[in-house]
């Protein structure tokens, strides 16, 4: 049966399909038969060593053939697993100068989206830098750096700076990686800071005056209270703006501890 683990080698993805199929023959002691490490016995077709031979050579057959897709057969028609496995390649693998300098033109111009984490970006980076050694272009760490660099957003422009004022010493793939995800980290608004500079409908209020009036003072809302001067609501006999009043308590020698 197919490996479930990994898609089936169509026109597009023969880099990813490659890795993934040679791990899964090595997996199965099936890779010796495919990269001419075991060679065919010369015995009878009746020895042990030659049936053990065809007989692998059969499962490695049987397993290439179950996950390529229908379109790819016209590629495989051998009876030998490496020659099916060499035809594959020879299709698949892209060949020459012009098609070499597309290629790394493609990795040096990738681009980062805005709303694209680190850690994805960091993945499609390294991936297109697999695919590019898999069709024979070697790239180097300062390669990785300087697409992981260049392809990033305006926002990045500071970070690209300090990275530039580092000594060589430091600037390593890894450590590079690390600042990167670092300065996402710094990037990203904390939930109070948008909470409160976001969205002004949420920001803290400050109580209306006419509130203010209903404040309590001991058990009875200032709203409530009845003057027993002028018998207005709002306010105390003492504090009492009514200047007829006013002056009667002053001629009475009532204070603030008087009736209401």
């Amino acid at each position: 049966m197919p490996n479930p683990h990994f898609p089936k080698l169509n026109d597009a993805n023969y880099v990813d399909w490659h890795y993934m199929m040679a791990a899964t023959l090595i997996e199965k002691d099936l890779w010796d038969v495919v990269d001419s490490s075991l060679t065919r016995p010369v015995s009878s077709p009746n020895h042990k060593a030659m049936k053990t031979f065809v007989k692998k050579q059969q499962l490695a057959h049987a397993k290439i053939i179950l996950s390529i897709e229908a379109s790819q057969l016209p590629h495989t028609r051998h009876d030998d697993p490496k020659a099916i496995w060499d035809s594959l390649q020879k299709v698949h693998w892209a060949c020459g100068f012009a098609t070499h300098l597309s290629l790394r033109r493609c990795f040096l111009y990738m681009c980062k989206q805005d709303d694209q984490p680190v850690v994805s970006w960091v993945s499609d980076i390294k991936k297109t830098a697999f695919q590019l050694e898999a069709t024979g272009i070697p790239t180097i760490d300062e390669d990785i750096i300087l697409a992981l660099t260049e392809g990033l957003p305006e926002s990045f422009s500071a970070f690209i700076i300090a990275l530039d004022s580092l000594p060589p010493r430091e600037l390593t793939l890894d450590n590079v990686v690390t600042r990167l995800l670092n300065e996402e980290v710094r990037q990203t608004p904390t939930s109070a800071s948008t909470n409160t500079s976001a969205d002004p409908t949420t920001a803290p209020k400050l109580e209306p005056v006419a509130a203010l009036l209903t404040t309590v003072r001991g058990k009875c809302l200032v709203s409530e209270i009845t003057c027993y001067r002028c018998g207005g609501k709002g306010h105390y006999k003492s504090d009492c703006p009514s200047p007829e009043a006013h002056a009667a308590t002053m001629g009475n020698g009532e204070g603030e501890d008087g009736a209401w």
